[in-house]
């Protein structure tokens, strides 16, 4: 699935764009080798600085379709992200019983998704970047002065990311518990309007304390991440170093009388640090991949939601219907009327409606008393009203405009005066005379 997400046509297209960037960065590496050289042979310079000089500008060209396609790339993915989530959740009504469930999935959807998916694909392009331009750029300098160059990089790179293998589980354990933290945190931050504004102390003081408690978790668990991850990176860079040290070294020794290759050695040394410290970042991105890894299966969780069985959660024995006083019984609906269901806190009145949301799906309509459905009126700027106001455009808007045969109300009457209360129950009462209309009463 992940691969779905992040392999679209504009990271293809970014990665092409990559290659050439790279083959012109070593063609300049090439060409300063071969000045170098035929300064040292007394050979022709003009043409070498000018194509060096000519290299260093054109790179400029697919680089910028590079990061355009990179940044197109981003946005598919996360695209492509909420139309999966939309379909893995779409008509699953019974999840909505479920706070802690809903509370995760659209932190992880509004916002870790994005974030995890942006460092995933930065990655990939950072990762593909430093391995051409090693790879380019060794070649090339390998050629001039000995293969064995080559090897040594090969070496090192090998023996660096063997010991970073046997460190994963320590990174994947440090990442996994950072994630967490701060997933908890944007949780709580989305609590932060009511508490803050409507400044009750008791409440304002509970909540504060809990995400200053949350902010220091998520800060101590993401230096502790960051500090292994760093630590890691850092030994991973010396292992590597080791045996191109040893082999520069003794092409050094090897070389000391010729001229034309001692010339190259300078001339690439600026070159042969900068692979090193690209290695490095290497490095670093391998102590990375598990972390990367840990985050994705963390929005990858999101769209594996277990079952919610809402049979445990409903007493039908204890729910009746307040126009006949009987039982309800969800296997003898009428094709239309009204059917308002009455029982005590807690008896499942309102898990039963999602529970026959979930069976009708879109032959049904439901209005939970809390939400953020979206309709019409409310592209008019003028729409603002109260509660019972806004309620009273909500059923307009239903009967007008949604063919559901079934229509159900969960709490509606909550926040609601005598004068709402009688006017909505006047509305739904001519609504039950074309379709069914269930409802739950506070």
């Amino acid at each position: 699935m992940i691969y779905k997400i992040i392999s679209n046509k504009y990271l293809r297209i970014a990665l092409f764009f990559l290659v050439i960037q790279q083959i012109i960065v070593a063609s300049s590496t090439y060409f300063i080798a071969r000045l170098a050289q035929s300064f040292a042979d007394n050979g022709p310079l003009l043409p070498y600085m000018l194509l060096f000089a000519a290299s260093l500008v054109v790179v400029y060209v697919p680089a910028y379709f590079c990061v355009t396609n990179t940044e197109r790339a981003k946005y598919d993915a996360h695209k492509l992200y909420n139309d999966t989530f939309h379909t893995v959740f779409l008509g699953k009504t019974y999840l909505l019983s479920s706070d802690e469930l809903q509370s995760t999935a659209m932190t992880t959807l509004a916002q870790e998704s994005n974030y995890t998916l942006e460092t995933v694909i930065d990655s990939i392009f950072d990762i593909s970047a430093l391995v051409l331009n090693v790879l380019f750029n060794v070649l090339v300098i390998a050629w001039f002065l000995d293969g064995t160059l080559l090897l040594s990089y090969a070496v090192g790179i090998v023996v660096a990311s063997m010991f970073v293998h046997f460190r994963r589980h320590t990174l994947k354990t440090a990442a996994k518990t950072d994630q967490q933290s701060r997933l908890s945190l944007t949780a709580k931050l989305f609590d932060s309007w009511d508490n803050v504004v409507i400044f009750n102390k008791h409440n304002y003081t509970l909540y504060n304390n809990i995400v200053q408690k949350s902010f220091a978790t998520a800060k101590n668990n993401s230096v502790k991440s960051t500090s292994i991850q760093h630590i890691n990176s850092s030994l991973g860079m010396i292992i590597l170093m080791l045996p191109v040290f040893v082999i520069t070294g003794f092409i050094f020794n090897k070389n000391w009388n010729d001229a034309a290759t001692m010339a190259v050695l300078i001339a690439t040394l600026p070159r042969q640090i900068q692979l090193l410290q690209m290695c490095y970042a290497l490095i670093g991105y391998h102590t990375s991949i598990g972390v990367i890894k840990t985050m994705l299966d963390g929005i990858l969780a999101v769209l594996q939601p277990t079952n919610v069985d809402l049979d445990t959660y409903i007493q039908v024995d204890q729910i009746r219907v307040k126009q006949t006083g009987e039982i309800f019984d969800s296997t003898q609906l009428p094709k239309k009327g009204r059917v308002t269901l009455i029982g005590s806190n807690g008896v499942g009145k309102s898990c039963m409606l999602l529970k026959l949301k979930d069976h009708y799906q879109e032959r049904a309509y439901y209005l939970p008393a809390k939400h953020n459905l979206y309709f019409n009126y409310k592209t008019d700027q003028t729409h603002k009203g109260s509660t019972g106001q806004q309620l009273i455009k909500q059923i307009q808007e239903i009967r007008e405009d949604d063919q559901s045969i079934v229509v159900m109300l969960d709490e509606w009457d909550a926040h609601l005066d005598r004068e709402n209360t009688q006017i909505i129950d006047q509305y739904l009462d001519e609504l039950a005379q074309t379709r069914l209309v269930m409802d739950v009463r506070h």
